[in-house]
């Protein structure tokens, strides 16, 4: 299960940074599991994080996280 949910959140969240110059990453981040207040229990962003470890700064995981932690929630 974590190396599909790391697979999932990778190819996703990678595409949606890069190939849409970070501009879809506030809808998408949430649907991976990634909140304002951390990492959702039992996303598979909690899965892929689980699966690395330790994250290094820059990473996709990282890098959605951030994103999810400054975008405005309705």
């Amino acid at each position: 299960m974590g190396l599909l949910a790391a697979l999932l959140v990778n190819v996703v969240g990678g595409a949606v940074i890069y190939l849409t110059g970070g501009l879809l990453t506030w809808l998408v981040a949430p649907l991976l599991g990634f909140g304002s207040t951390g990492i959702a229990a039992g996303s598979a962003a909690a899965a892929a994080q689980s699966y690395y470890g330790n994250l290094a700064a820059g990473s996709i995981i990282s890098i959605l996280q951030s994103a999810a932690a400054v975008a405005p929630t309705p």
